[in-house]
């Protein structure tokens, strides 16, 4: 054999080598690829949120996305509950400015928490509520001393910022009209239909309501006559204001989700009924403050 085919030969060989070895490591980075995606699975985007590597496992991936779909939909929840808190701007028309002076208030008495004014009532007060005894308020005025007038006050079960579906307020039935006595102005249909708001003054809001009832009600303890945070609670109350004697606002439906304050007072004599005056919450608006 010659000089020249021996040469020619290993080279030959010698390339069979090197691309036999080419094609090794090329096999060797793509299972070791394959098996680092496999193993790690998940890497994190930039962003932060968790995405699935090619090697992620079916059952993996599908409980990936159920976690995405879950997140989205408990957002886009969120989302509508905070557009169903947001009351309705008040027409600026409606507005009674609120010219408490909490400081002051407090001041005089630590428990006082609100005001409550309805144009076209001597009903404009304080609303107090005490820590631990909740009939405190019904027996003393606010500068604690006992015996009637006593006072406008709410129990400890009411949210002081009115956040409940139900919130009652108490009042005596004074006979010159004082606390909730002229609530029985309602009883005159023409009045009724005169003066449907009432405000509910915070330190740093006022609540509108409107009124949409104005009835002689059965005597019964109503915080735990029905669950007003459960539709059927609600919608039963609703229903039952409907058959009670007195006026009803046709035009007004409140809807389970929307927020009601009850005015409870005596009727004169008569202890196996009580007349309640009942709104439905339709707007707020900030305080002002004094530069403005």
């Amino acid at each position: 054999m010659s000089r020249r085919k021996r040469k020619t030969g290993r080279t030959n060989r010698l390339l069979s080598l090197i691309v036999l070895i080419i094609l090794l490591l090329l096999g060797l980075l793509v299972a070791a690829g394959y098996y680092t995606a496999k193993g790690q699975g998940l890497f994190e985007k930039p962003d932060g949120s968790l995405h699935a590597g090619a090697g992620t496992p079916v059952k993996m991936q599908v409980k990936i996305q159920v976690a995405k779909a879950r997140a989205e939909a408990e957002e886009t929840e969120m989302e509508a509950e905070e557009e169903e808190e947001k009351l309705p701007e008040v027409d600026p028309a409606l507005r009674l400015p609120n010219t408490v002076d909490f400081a002051a208030l407090w001041e005089q008495n630590k428990d006082a928490y609100a005001w409550i004014t309805i144009p076209g009532t001597l009903v404009d007060y304080p609303i107090l509520q005490h820590p631990t005894d909740d009939e405190y308020y019904l027996n003393h005025t606010i500068d604690h001393v006992k015996g009637y007038p006593g006072s406008i006050y709410s129990e400890s079960i009411h949210p002081k910022d009115f956040s409940a579906a139900n919130t009652i307020l108490y009042g005596h039935n004074m006979k010159n009209d004082t606390m909730f006595g002229s609530l029985h102005d309602y009883e005159n249909a023409a009045f009724f239909e005169e003066h449907p708001y009432v405000y509910i003054h915070l330190p740093d809001r006022t609540l509108l309501y409107q009124i949409f009832s104005a009835v002689i009600f059965q005597s019964v303890y109503l915080p735990n006559y029905l669950n007003y945070e459960e539709e059927t609670g609600f919608r039963a109350y609703v229903e039952e204001l409907k058959e009670s004697p007195g006026y009803m606002n046709p035009g007004i439906e409140p809807s389970f989700g929307n927020r009601l304050l009850t005015l409870h007072t005596c009727i004169g004599h008569d202890k196996n009924h009580r007349y309640l005056v009942v709104a439905v919450l339709v707007g707020e608006y900030e305080k002002e403050s004094e530069e403005e």
